[in-house]
Order: C-alpha cells, then structure tokens, then sequence
C-alpha cells in the first residue's frame, strides 16, 4: 500500500515495468489495473496512453455503476 502526494509517480512506479515488459513481448503479458473510483481509473488510463504511446498500447476501461 501506497501513500504519498500527488505527482510523486505512484503510477509510474507500477506503469512503466508492466509497459517494460509489454515491450518486449507483446502478446505475454496483460494487467488488470483494479482502482477504488472511476475518476482514478480514468486518471491511471491516461497516464498509461502517455507512458504507452511509443509502444502503441491498446487499453480498456471498464467501470461500474450506472
């Protein structure tokens, strides 16, 4: 479990090793990104689009609710 401010690279820290290996394999690894509130999971999606562009990432989003 995490705590720190924002803009500290919390989502870096777990993004970019999973873009890593993605990179070099991309049909051996998938994840699933699992968030508290749909306003973080559009937060995290995003990051991931930035971090993921050069590898052109295909992503996903799938929330809850009504």
């Amino acid at each position: 479990m995490v705590r720190s401010g924002t803009g500290s690279g919390k989502t870096a820290a777990f993004a970019l090793p999973i873009l890593q290996k993605l990179s070099e394999d991309a049909f051996g690894i998938f994840a699933l990104v699992l968030t508290p509130t749909r306003e973080l999971a559009f937060q995290i999606a995003d990051q991931f689009r930035v971090f993921g562009k050069s590898i052109n990432l295909k992503d996903a989003i799938v929330v809850g609710g009504m």
